[in-house]
């Protein structure tokens, strides 16, 4: 080595040096795992696996760290995370902090989805606000009260007849549960519904299926930014974009026959209400109305559909999962329902009347929140801060809600399934705890979460009763529970259950 070579090495080092430190000066950032330069904590996260996904991993280390810790990931310039591991810290950032932190991190997988034009990914804009507001009003016109009850009823039964065929053969219920949660979702959004057979069923069925596993894995492009600009693509983004394609394009389609079909005399679903909220808009603000284009329509159904039909699938089949493993819970829902409205078709209205029903749905969605760490969520300004940490304005924003609903000092027993622990003594439902935080909270809270509680719970009320739903191998029930390998949500390994009819 020669020492024109050392003396550079030396100046790089140091420049190096200072710079780390100096940014640990400018920060007073939350304790976390000590990463490695260049990668962070990459090599923790990439090695999580079914056995402890990452919100378990996460919620492990918050044992050491505190309710908010750093993590970083990613290659070159890791991303800095801050994850807040208990309600106290994400009521404090989301609620009374919401205009700090109600930004979404710039995720290149995502972005092919959003393009900045839908609810869920894009950043607050009037735009936004907008679009936001129709979906909230085009879901309680559309899917909420008896107008729901009828739409889950005639998607029912479709579901009876396929259940009774099974014949107390074992069956995996998932394609059942899509059918029933696609129907009603489809026939609010553009008036369609589907059969088990029907080829556009499928197809969004495992596209769903497969860019739920691609977005959990990441592509590299999420990961080494720069690579975004490279004309050369691995196999997994080819795949992720035909999935981007097809999906936009089938609502794109829709929208379009909605257009040319529109009559304003005849609202029969959601795409049809923002088609006649947009000629209302250009009527008032010509300026805003060019924003609310044809394409933010297609995202904004694009978002209706995804957090419509994923959560509430996945929901659903945890919920068949812990009847069949908890056979005495399942005789108390059955008896509940017997009781309360006996061979009528459960409603809505009936939810005052089922109590322990909507404890067994509230208890499932707490013991397996199917988006466990939550949307991410960004930064918007330079001055953030939560307790005495400062969170700097590049950081993604981790809610941990798996260790929000397994808190002990919450929870007692949080590991064990109770639905008893949402009924108060007097009876009455504990409808919103503290630490329950499924559909997150404050401005960006989910804008479905009425209408994903109460089909939840038509669907559950009406599976249970018709039929007993139990494990082809009893010794099932004393097994683990299994969960399958996905780094961002919650769902169970496949299983199969045997549906017989109530006599």
């Amino acid at each position: 080595m020669d020492f024109l070579t050392l003396v550079l090495g030396t100046v790089i080092l140091a420049v190096f040096v200072y710079i780390l430190f100096n940014h640990h000066k400018r920060y007073h950032l939350p304790p976390g795992p000590k990463g490695y330069p260049f990668i962070g904590n990459s090599i923790e996260m990439f090695s999580c696996d079914s056995a402890k996904p990452l919100y378990k991993y996460l919620t492990e280390l918050s044992k050491t760290y505190g309710n908010i810790f750093t993590f970083s990931a990613g290659f070159g310039k890791p991303i800095k995370m801050i994850i807040l591991n208990s309600a106290d810290v994400i009521n404090q950032a989301l609620v009374n902090q919401s205009g700090h932190f109600d930004g979404r991190p710039s995720v290149w997988s995502l972005s092919c989805f959003s393009k900045n034009q839908d609810i869920l990914l894009s950043n607050p804009s009037p735009a936004w606000k907008l679009s936001r507001r129709l979906a909230t009003s085009g879901f309680r016109n559309f899917l909420s009260g008896s107008r729901l009850d009828g739409k889950v009823h005639c998607s029912f039964e479709k579901g009876i007849a396929l259940l009774t065929e099974s014949n107390g053969k074992p069956i995996d219920m998932k394609s059942v549960l899509d059918l029933l949660v696609y129907n009603v979702i489809c026939d609010m959004l553009f008036g369609i519904q589907f059969d088990l057979d029907d080829e556009d069923f499928k197809k969004i069925q495992e596209t769903i299926k497969k860019s739920d596993q691609q977005v959990s894995d990441g592509l590299l492009e999420d990961w080494l930014p720069f690579w975004q600009y490279s004309p050369i693509k691995t196999s997994f983004t080819k795949d992720f974009m035909k999935i981007v394609d097809y999906f936009l394009g089938y609502i794109t389609r829709i929208v379009e026959e909605h257009h040319n079909k529109y009559n304003p005399d005849n609202i029969s679903d959601l795409i049809d209400y923002l088609i006649q909220a947009k000629e209302k808009i250009r009527q008032e603000d010509a300026k805003l109305a060019d924003q609310f284009t044809q394409e933010r329509i297609v995202h904004i159904v694009s978002d209706a559909f995804f957090a419509g039909v994923d959560t509430t699938s996945h929901t659903l089949y945890w919920t068949m999962y812990f009847m069949a493993k908890y056979p005495h819970i399942q005789e108390k829902v059955h008896m509940e329902i017997d009781e309360a409205i006996g061979s009528l078709l459960p409603k809505i209205s009936d939810k005052q009347k089922m109590v322990y029903c909507e404890a067994v749905m509230y208890e499932t969605i707490r013991f397996a929140p199917v988006a466990p760490l939550g949307l991410f969520h960004a930064t918007t300004t330079e001055n953030a801060k939560i307790n005495e940490f400062d969170i700097p304005a590049d950081a993604q924003i981790i809610t941990n809600i798996w260790a929000c609903h397994h808190d002990p000092r919450e929870w007692k027993n949080p590991e064990e399934f109770i639905p008893e622990r949402f009924i108060h003594e007097d009876k009455s439902l504990i409808a919103k705890p503290k630490s329950w935080l499924p559909f997150s909270a404050g401005r960006r809270a989910c804008i479905g979460e009425n209408v994903a509680k109460q089909e939840i719970f038509i669907f559950f009320t009406s599976i249970l009763q018709k039929f007993n739903i139990r494990f082809e191998d009893d010794s099932v029930s004393s097994q683990p529970i299994q969960f399958e390998n996905n780094a961002f949500l919650c769902t169970p390994q496949p299983y199969k259950v045997i549906v017989t009819p109530r006599g």
